[in-house]
């Protein structure tokens, strides 16, 4: 069996694709730095080849065989979540559920990124009008749908937290953030399972990552 001596989280500042990965962790109790790139550190760490596919996050592992740095933010979420007893390695039924979820999460991020790059604010409206008021409530809907499945009990899979929920808790968030022009904070509201399951994950988080630190 692999063994490893550190494990360190390299990423920017804010919550973006690593959040899950360190709230997993924390939760887990399982010991890692935190590492926090400006956005020069991260320039010149792509430019000096130190990330794998070109970006971050990536997992820093030392083994006693040497040191492996991973990419993927999923790979290294589901590599997270096995430490931290957050992921169903028991159950394929639900580690098939929970991989699903992650992959909304992409297909979501995916959806969004070309409006995050266009540069022409008219054309960038427009994309940002039809992802408003088409394309997230459809995927809104597709979500609330799954949670109702799952009992309406405040998770996506089983009764307990997952790396599935705190994925799609900080891709929501980050939509309804109000940060994102021509998305509404209201996103989420006409979806009263979204709306509960957030509510829930909101303090499940909460409580846990108190409870750890806590001792």
């Amino acid at each position: 069996m692999s063994t490893f001596t550190s494990l360190r989280l390299r990423y920017l500042e804010f919550p973006g694709r690593a959040q899950a990965i360190r709230d997993t962790l924390r939760i887990g109790r399982v010991d890692f730095v935190d590492e926090r790139l400006t956005y020069d550190q991260f320039r010149d760490g792509r430019a000096a080849g130190e990330f794998p596919f070109g970006g971050i996050p990536v997992l820093v592992i030392e083994t006693p065989d040497g040191k492996l740095c991973v990419a993927q933010s999923n790979a290294i979420l589901r590599f997270a979540g096995r430490l931290a007893g957050l992921y169903p390695v028991d159950d394929p039924l639900q580690a098939l559920k929970v991989d699903e979820a992650l992959g909304v999460g992409e297909d979501i991020n995916s959806l969004m990124a070309p409006s995050l790059h266009e540069q022409d604010t008219d054309r960038k409206m427009d994309m940002r009008k039809v992802l408003a008021e088409e394309t997230l409530p459809f995927w809104m809907n597709c979500f609330d749908r799954v949670l109702a499945a799952n009992g309406s009990n405040g998770f996506i899979v089983g009764n307990n937290l997952t790396i599935a929920d705190l994925k799609l808790y900080w891709i929501i968030d980050w939509l309804t953030m109000g940060i994102l022009d021509g998305i509404p904070k209201s996103l989420i509201d006409d979806f009263k399972n979204v709306v509960k399951w957030r509510n829930n994950i909101a303090a499940v988080r909460e409580a846990r990552l108190a409870q750890k630190s806590g001792g």
